[in-house]
């Protein structure tokens, strides 16, 4: 995670704890944009072990095979990328996004969700060049200029995180998104 350098205050508490804000709003945001559910998974016996030091293979997340998701299907594949998304699996979100656009170049939540995983990939260049992409693509999708705000707040670029949050609170003032942008903007300034 990259810091945010959009809090004034030298209190680092007040720095960490928005930190997780944005994470956690991020993936909300990301989680909340699908309108389907996730596809059936074929079920599979798998022993169950506990304790602190659970072996890493029992929370792997199955691939596109074994959970039976058609990789010619757009929303499938976005589902199952923010599956790895939710679970910090960056790297594999980005991929699986990568192939969704591929299928519909149109998805401006793809754009948003990839833009995001490359943010916390620390590249904050690709991050940006593909919410611009969408926010070209579409104009008046809030969402993406929240993201973007985030970004560029995260990457010290403030007046373009500015411009960026802005155009969020003018798309919806009352909206959560709006809201969120405008408590931001406050931060910045």
């Amino acid at each position: 995670m990259m810091p945010i350098s959009i809090i004034k205050s030298n209190n680092f508490s007040a720095i960490i704890l928005t930190a997780i804000f944005f994470l956690l709003f991020s993936v909300v945001l990301s989680s909340c944009s699908r309108s389907e559910g996730p596809q059936p998974v074929k079920k599979t016996k798998r022993p169950i072990k506990s304790g602190p030091l659970m072996d890493q293979e029992y929370v792997k997340i199955p691939s596109t095979d074994e959970l039976g998701v058609n990789e010619n299907d757009p929303k499938a594949l976005a589902l199952f990328g923010d599956r790895y998304f939710e679970n910090g699996r960056y790297v594999e979100a980005i991929d699986a996004y990568k192939k969704v656009l591929v299928l519909d170049p149109n998805d401006i939540d793809t754009y948003n969700d990839l833009g995001l995983a490359y943010q916390y990939l620390n590249q904050p260049d690709k991050a940006i060049e593909t919410l611009r992409k969408g926010s070209e693509l579409m104009p008046s999708y809030q969402r993406i200029w929240i993201s973007l705000g985030f970004v560029y707040a995260s990457s010290r670029n403030n007046p373009e995180a500015i411009t960026a949050l802005r155009k969020a609170v003018e798309l919806g003032p009352d909206t959560p998104v709006g809201i969120e942008a405008q408590r931001m903007l406050e931060q910045i300034r």
